[in-house]
């Protein structure tokens, strides 16, 4: 994120960072929405209007059957459910991983706030957390030289070692030099199967997290 946001500093920079995406050497997801608002933004046009169609023909294209999930769940997002037991049903699951309002888990994104997007919005990135990862929120797996494996988050990284925040919130200092092989799988360290919830249970999360949203 520090190096990107530096090449987004002057336009060359920023050009040939699209050029990377574009040729595949840097993946779309690897911006965060914040770099891609300041790319189409830009006050250079040329910057600004190659963003826009790059954004546009890298934007990630789900599954026939989880995009026909996503439509059949929809009507969940369009009620009005109740934000206590909303606030009940994420503590159970999503509350180990994200932090709302103070409380939660660093595993994930903090969502304090997230009530300012649509519900429906909210929902497939619920459904379908593959659709668009940011790289703070890729799994990554360190496989060490005595045959040893770990899973989690890439908190921080120097010359010499490796920190993995692992699914339970621990985290785990690796030296380098133990390290035999060190591969992001590219997909969210956030589970799927949510669909798996009743309907009402998530339209109560929904309630819940745009309730809590519209405080801040």
């Amino acid at each position: 994120r520090s190096a990107s946001a530096l090449l987004l500093r002057r336009k060359d920079w920023a050009l040939a960072l699209l050029g990377a995406v574009e040729s595949g050497t840097l993946v779309a997801g690897d911006l965060s929405r914040d770099h891609w608002s300041q790319l189409t933004g830009h006050s250079d046009g040329s910057v600004s209007a190659k963003a826009r169609s790059l954004q546009k023909s890298s934007a990630p294209k789900s599954s026939a059957a989880m995009q026909a999930l996503i439509t059949q769940l929809q009507p969940v997002a369009q009620k009005t459910g109740k934000a206590d037991h909303g606030r009940e049903v994420f503590e159970k699951n999503c509350g180990a991983c994200h932090a709302m309002e103070g409380k939660g888990g660093r595993i994930g994104p903090e969502l304090t706030g997230i009530g300012a997007r649509p519900k429906a919005e909210i929902l497939t990135e619920i459904l379908d957390p593959n659709r668009s990862v940011e790289a703070n929120y890729k799994l990554w797996t360190v496989t060490q030289k005595d045959g040893e494996s770990l899973s989690g988050r890439l908190d921080a990284e120097t010359a010499t070692s490796v920190e993995i925040l692992d699914t339970t919130g621990t985290k785990h200092v690796i030296q380098r030099s133990t390290i035999a092989k060190l591969e992001s799988s590219g997909q969210s360290i956030m589970p799927g199967g949510f669909e798996q919830l009743p309907p009402q249970d998530l339209t109560d999360l929904l309630e819940y997290m745009a309730s809590a949203g519209a405080k801040h």
